[in-house]
């Protein structure tokens, strides 16, 4: 599996887009059409990709 920021799909990327802006799982999932699930889910993988623990430390990891 790839990791680092290249390693993101477009909808993972445009869920750590929104959620580096300090929206909840619900306010993405709203905006983007999915389930409060499938936010959780892609915030998952992305944490994985990105070798990080959780939200704090994702706007360094994407910078």
């Amino acid at each position: 599996m790839s990791v680092g920021v290249q390693a993101l799909t477009a909808s993972e990327r445009r869920v750590a887009d929104l959620a580096v802006t300090g929206r909840a799982n619900r306010e993405i999932a709203q905006e983007l059409f999915v389930t409060p699930k499938t936010v959780e889910n892609h915030l998952g993988r992305i944490y994985t990709k990105l070798g990080i623990n959780g939200r704090r430390e994702l706007a360094r990891a994407l910078s």
